[in-house]
């Protein structure tokens, strides 16, 4: 699926969501450590550039195969469930 997907522009990955979350994280940090060490500031910096990473992974998955791969486990787990009942009559 990966190579139906549209190559990107630099212009679009520099101005993504994920990036310009990271950017602001990262001004949040240097903003705790250049102003004397803040708490605060600092923690907010590494929570969203933690939060930013995330938001990348997440939007990079194939949910629709994910989504599919989960309703097999669910459909193999009723069956092998339904199995051991039979075998228990």
């Amino acid at each position: 699926m990966a190579e139906n997907k549209e190559k990107k522009s630099v212009f679009d990955l520099i101005f993504s969501a994920p990036f310009l979350l990271g950017l602001v994280g990262v001004g949040c940090m240097v903003y705790g450590v250049a102003d004397g060490f803040r708490v605060m500031q600092f923690f907010f910096g590494v929570c969203i550039v933690a939060g930013s990473f995330m938001l990348h992974f997440i939007r990079k998955k194939d949910w629709d195969a994910h989504w599919a791969e989960m309703e097999q486990a669910r459909e193999a787990h009723e069956k092998r469930a339904a199995e051991e009942a039979e075998k228990k009559k």
